[in-house]
């Protein structure tokens, strides 16, 4: 692998890693500083703050809801039914 394709790997410890295995909702990933650098789904997925603009307890919800219906929906539909939710 060159260089331009190299990937830079961070690897867990075993705390680290039961936590994310444990974990039903996204994990915050942060820097030293306490700033968040992304998170890390329940699910494996990774999103950073610039990238996603949803918090980490909408996401959660979402993939909640999308494992409990039997109908598959769109990120969007699922969000707007749940914002259309909290204004109830």
């Amino acid at each position: 692998m060159n260089e331009a394709n190299s990937v830079t790997q961070i690897t867990l410890t075993s705390e680290q890693e039961s936590i994310l295995a444990k974990s039903t909702e996204p994990v915050a990933i942060c820097r030293s500083d306490g700033s968040v650098a992304g998170f890390v789904s329940a699910k494996g997925r990774i999103f950073t703050p610039e990238q996603c603009p949803f918090t980490p307890e909408e996401i959660a919800l979402a993939e909640r809801e999308a494992e409990r219906s039997k109908r598959w929906s769109t990120t969007k539909e699922v969000f707007d039914r749940l914002r259309g939710q909290e204004k109830s």
